[in-house]
């Protein structure tokens, strides 16, 4: 299956969902780090566009780009509200 951006937007919301609601029955903040690395991960391996986006270098670095931002939320954020 090859994803696309809807599927590939759907997937990354579900992996942040998961890992938070694991995050919150566990009651470690690593489980939601975890997931948000995964995410920035998914999108540096495989940037994906919208269909009506232009294709160029630019716009595919941006998208990775967005991934590191996400891992980067990932590894220096913490959530101690339990």
């Amino acid at each position: 299956m090859k994803l696309n951006y809807r599927n590939q937007l759907l997937l990354a919301l579900a992996i942040i969902l998961l890992f938070n609601i694991l995050s919150t029955v566990l009651r470690h903040w690593i489980y939601r780090s975890i997931g948000f690395v995964l995410c920035g991960m998914l999108y540096i391996i495989h940037p994906v566009l919208p269909k009506n986006a232009l294709t160029n270098k630019k716009t595919l670095l941006a998208v990775r780009l967005a991934g590191i931002i996400l891992i980067l939320i990932g590894i220096f954020t913490r959530s101690y509200a339990y």
